[in-house]
């Protein structure tokens, strides 16, 4: 899975897809608030964690994908062969990238 920077986030290749991560305070709040949790404590509910993580990244040049649109591109990326680690890392390097969180979080 390649990624590079973009003006509006980071691209990458997810599910056969080039996709613009890009968290903003907005987007983590929505996360939060989908999740009624906050970050940390989402983070110890790995598929759900990882499912909100990527539509929290993809709201903001995607304003109308849904939760479930996110789970399917997980979904799609693994009968892919790819794994559920690779999608974490993806979000947790456009996260740390975003500056919003301290490096050692993720």
């Amino acid at each position: 899975m390649d990624k590079h920077e973009d003006k509006k986030g980071q691209v990458v290749w997810l599910a056969g897809l080039p996709l613009v991560l890009h968290y903003t305070i907005n987007s983590l709040c929505a996360m939060e608030a989908r999740a009624d949790m906050p970050l940390d404590e989402l983070m110890h509910h790995h598929f759900s964690a990882t499912r909100l993580l990527l539509w929290a990244g993809l709201r903001q040049n995607y304003r109308y994908l849904t939760v479930w649109d996110a789970g399917e591109l997980i979904t799609e990326h693994l009968q892919r062969g790819g794994t559920l680690q690779e999608v974490i890392e993806l979000c947790a390097d456009s996260l740390r990238a975003s500056g919003l969180i301290e490096e050692e979080k993720f």
